[in-house]
């Protein structure tokens, strides 16, 4: 059984390295749609989406209207410094292919425990930012005896209000 939720946020960002118009700081409005796929339990139910919610509540709040800055975005991180924007650093470039498999990542990791309980196995991540481009990850959920999937840099939560 597969279930979805769907998430909203604005945000800007940039690819600095980028030789088109992506290189500058723009925004978008960001859809990002988060699929479960597994057992569900012997009532009907896969998962609580309330539950969903709450894993991803905090990095989606994090990220709203925000500048998302890579780490290694020297010059963009130098000119954030200088003003009280809301700002989400993430570990690599702010692609939506990054953005996917961050998204993907944190879940098998903050929401493991919920996951592996109600025998989720699959995470599929799909992350709009246009009307027309999307990016999608799919990420297995460790079985209970693995390790927790290795995680990413935990600063989308040092968000500067």
């Amino acid at each position: 059984m597969t279930i979805a939720k769907r998430f909203r946020w604005e945000a800007a960002h940039r690819l600095p390295w980028h030789e088109g118009p992506c290189r500058n700081l723009h925004g978008h409005s960001y859809r990002m749609t988060v699929e479960l796929t597994g057992e569900p339990d012997e009532r009907g139910m896969l998962l609580d989406f309330q539950d969903l919610k709450r894993i991803l509540k905090p990095l989606v709040e994090a990220w709203d209207h925000a500048v998302l800055v890579a780490a290694d975005d020297a010059e963009l991180l130098a000119l954030l410094a200088q003003t009280d924007w809301k700002r989400a650093v993430l570990p690599a470039d702010t692609t939506s292919e990054n953005l996917s498999a961050y998204v993907a990542a944190h879940l098998c990791t903050e929401g493991q425990a919920v996951l592996q309980a109600r025998r989720v196995h699959t995470v599929r991540v799909r992350i709009e930012e246009t009307e027309t481009c999307y990016a999608e990850v799919v990420q297995a959920v460790p079985p209970p005896e693995a390790p927790t999937p290795a995680r990413k840099a935990r600063a989308i939560v040092s968000a500067v209000s």
